[in-house]
């Protein structure tokens, strides 16, 4: 009766460790997919904000070509943001840098919307339609 019981317990322990064993290895596989697809948000958020803010550079220079004088107040504060823009480490996600960069591109933006007396709501006009863009600025 004795290796009968001894036999039970060590089918359920034998049970336990497999089932601990199969949760591990779904676990991972869980955990992996879903860093994956926060990764891939993340990096999208990042690299969109980054391109908002080279847009908003490459903007203000061809404003610059038609009213020279317009950005003399914030002439360097722009070609700062311009370089920080460009680089931005957005093919190295481990980057110690990038958020730092991320904190400057921001300021600058700010800055230098506020020196010319831009409002916190972009507009973008195209031909067919019209609509009304308040970028995030949370990171």
């Amino acid at each position: 009766m004795g290796d009968f019981l001894d036999a039970c317990l060590d089918l359920e322990s034998q049970h336990i460790q497999e089932g601990h064993e199969q949760g591990k290895r779904d676990g991972m596989v869980a955990g992996y997919q879903e860093g994956k697809e926060l990764g891939e948000q993340k990096g999208l958020e990042i690299g969109s904000e980054v391109g908002m803010y080279a847009g908003f550079c490459e903007a203000l220079r061809e404003l610059q070509q038609q009213q020279p004088a317009l950005l003399e107040r914030v002439e360097k504060q722009l070609a700062t943001m311009e370089d920080i823009a460009r680089k931005f480490p957005l093919d190295n996600p481990k980057d110690e840098r990038m958020q730092d960069m991320m904190l400057d591109l921001r300021g600058k933006f700010k800055a230098i919307r506020a020196k010319l007396g831009l409002s916190e709501t972009l507009q973008f006009a195209s031909a067919t339609e019209q609509r009304v863009v308040t970028p995030s600025l949370d990171f």
